[in-house]
Parts: structure tokens; sequence; C-alpha cells
């Protein structure tokens, strides 16, 4: 490789957002692998610090509160405003899993990075009741 040149690298602008006021002063940043099986959905949550991730297999349908629904693909950026409720984020395909990797912007080892809200599965799979609020 000695002598080799490379064209100059380009940087494609994926993804920018604000941080939310909800969202603690960021002094650590957590990254999981998440798998889904075929047709997962991941039920009505909300996260306490905000979210940032790729899709790095299949597709997912993303539905953030008050925003459009989003259909990502592999390689698609994403971001979870902490504070707001996400009503959807589920494997697209009813045949194949699906994976992301994301990194929550967090403040402390000890936050949770999610919430599961009450009635979120039922609301995904349109059984139960759909009230909001807190799991036991």
């Amino acid at each position: 490789m000695a002598g080799t040149r490379f064209p100059p690298l380009k940087r494609e602008p994926l993804l920018e957002e604000e941080l939310p006021s909800a969202n603690p002063v960021v002094r650590l940043i957590k990254g999981a692998r998440i798998k889904f099986a075929p047709g997962q959905p991941t039920g009505l949550h909300r996260h306490p610090v905000s979210t940032v991730g790729v899709v790095t297999a299949g597709s997912f349908v993303l539905e953030v509160e008050g925003r459009p629904v989003q259909l990502l693909k592999t390689g698609d950026s994403f971001f979870e405003p902490a504070g707001r409720t996400i009503v959807k984020f589920d494997n697209a395909s009813a045949s194949e899993p699906v994976e992301i990797v994301c990194f929550y912007l967090a403040d402390t080892k000890e936050r949770p990075p999610i919430e599961m809200l009450a009635g979120g599965m039922d609301r995904q799979t349109g059984g139960g009741n759909p009230t909001r609020g807190h799991d036991a």
C-alpha cells in the first residue's frame, strides 16, 4: 500500500437533529445492536434520553408521535428524541429478521435507555386498551 493514492474521503450528511430540552446533559454514550424477528413490533415506548442509530439489516416502520411515518431501509439513520412517544419502530417484513445499531445519549449508566408504555403492544397488534401510562 506504500505509495498508493486514494481519492479524498467523501462525507455524505445523513442526519442532523437538535437535542430536545428533555435530553439530560450527555456524559455517556451507550450502544446496542438490536435484532428483531420477522414481523416483530417494539410496542409503544419513549426514551428518557435521545437515541440515534442506523438500520444495519432489513427495513423498519418508524413513527414518532407528531411526525410522518417513515420506512427505514438498510443504511438509513434514525433519531428518537428524548421524551417523545414512539408509536412504531417495527420490523417491516413478515418473513425476514432485521437489525439496528443504536446509541443512547445518556448522562449516567443507571438511566434506563427505554420506557415501555402501558397498552403499547396492544396498540401495535390491534387488541386491548390503548391507554397510555407506565408499565408496572
